[in-house]
């Protein structure tokens, strides 16, 4: 087992690091020669080209007691890769905007983390083509980035190197004030290790917002995996959530509430129903913002389509795709706090706790994990993000689960994770 207190203090010295040789408060030009060619292009080609490029250094220590996962690959790695993001969106013609886009993955030097190394290669990120009227809303159909509120349920786990994308079709009515009703139909899922899943899913979301009070939030999501490997996923999903802000003697909090319930559907071979409960609360206090919250999902509730890694931890030890047999339980307090240098480096700080929420054997009592990230945008299209996760153990949560389930106890092992990368986006 390696010297944790050496890799807990990595993130500290490379944001010192990166401060010193990014975060000068120089004055930029007007125009960079960079924006001037870009002008030229969109001027010289209609429509619109994108590009987004990510050079990533990821550690990645999962303290297993032969130092390899179950498929014999180290369990410690330490790799560079780099991921490329090449497309083109048409001008609008009477409403209709298309676009395709290319993506590729590539390991440039060390063992890179298991999930992007699964994805490696070149591949169709997005195909597809849209309609949109500014009095009713849009529909697109093709292969496509979809995200739903706060990508608990449907996202597109931007935070990995290799985007989620679904193909079939989206809507988003917008006709009503107030009100965004949309809708979904994916018939097959494209995860970030470029496995292609059969699935037959299809979905509802209404949103309306109170003017200055709140925005509540419906949904129902009929989850139907076709594959062998992904019949398991299968549920169904109803539940509502709602965002807003208060003030208590001109002190302003934000607050975020969900509630769902689950159950397995057919073709999963599972039976099982759940609720999850999710709430948020935090304020400003003399520039620092100060929050808690919690996260509760009851045994075998899963998020098949979500962008796991917002949740639960940097590290991704605990992440309930397939569910936990005795459920999970995730308090948490976090800071943040923007540093007024150059441009102002936004960072923050979470610690969590995590249980079983219910437990059907001794000695399993989560764990806790403390949580970094820093982010700076050092010029017009350049930026740089910092993440540090340190999972530690105290038992795990039981059986189920991916990423820190080695040996079929999901958590039950000291797991660590840093990255530091560089992106260019335009």
């Amino acid at each position: 087992m390696k010297n944790r207190k050496l890799i807990a203090s990595i993130p500290f010295l490379a944001i010192s690091g990166a401060v010193s040789l990014l975060a000068q408060d120089a004055p930029e030009p007007k125009e960079s020669l960079l924006t001037q060619g870009f002008n030229k292009l969109e001027e010289t080609v209609p429509g619109k080209f994108n590009i987004n490029i990510r050079l990533r250094n990821e550690v990645f220590d999962l303290d297993t007691p032969s130092g390899n996962l179950p498929d014999g690959s180290p369990a410690d790695r330490d790799g560079t890769a780099f991921r490329i993001r090449y497309g083109y969106t048409t001008p609008n013609f009477y409403g209709f905007t298309a676009m395709a886009e290319g993506e590729t993955l590539t390991s440039v030097e060390g063992d890179i983390q298991p999930l992007d190394e699964a994805g490696e290669g070149t591949e169709l990120n997005q195909l597809w083509i849209q309609y949109a009227n500014p009095d009713y809303g849009k529909a697109k159909v093709g292969r496509q980035v979809y995200n739903l509120d706060d990508q608990r349920f449907i996202g597109s786990v931007g935070w990995r190197m290799n985007d989620q994308t679904f193909d079939g079709g989206t809507g988003d009515f917008t006709g009503i004030e107030n009100l965004s009703a949309k809708a979904f139909y994916f018939g097959q899922q494209n995860t970030v290790t470029a496995e292609e899943n059969d699935i037959d899913s299809f979905g509802f979301n209404f949103a309306y917002g109170f003017p200055e009070k709140a925005t509540l939030t419906a949904f129902y999501y009929n989850i139907e995996g076709e594959d062998t490997g992904n019949a398991g996923s299968s549920n169904q999903t109803i539940g509502s959530r709602v965002v807003g802000g208060f003030s208590v003697s001109e002190q302003k909090f934000k607050y975020a509430a969900s509630i769902a319930w689950q159950e397995a559907i057919d073709p999963s071979p599972l039976d099982y129903d759940g609720f999850y409960y999710a709430g948020d609360l935090s304020t400003n206090v003399f520039g620092v913002t100060l929050g808690a919250g919690f996260e509760i999902l009851e045994p075998g509730f899963r998020t098949p389509y979500a962008t796991v890694h917002k949740f639960n931890g940097f590290a991704d030890a605990l992440i309930p795709l397939n569910g936990f047999t005795d459920g999970l339980e995730d308090y948490y307090i976090y800071a943040g706090y923007k540093i007024p240098v150059g441009n102002g480096i936004m960072t923050k700080v979470i610690y969590h706790w995590f249980d079983p929420e219910s437990k059907s054997a001794p000695g399993q009592n989560g764990g806790t994990e403390i949580d970094f990230v820093a982010a700076y945008k050092f010029a017009e299209y350049f930026s740089v993000v910092t993440k540090f996760g340190d999972y530690s153990t105290d038992g795990g949560v039981g059986t189920g689960g991916v990423g820190g389930n080695v040996g079929g106890l999901a958590g039950a092992l000291d797991k660590t994770m840093f990255t530091i990368e560089i992106n260019f986006i335009y």
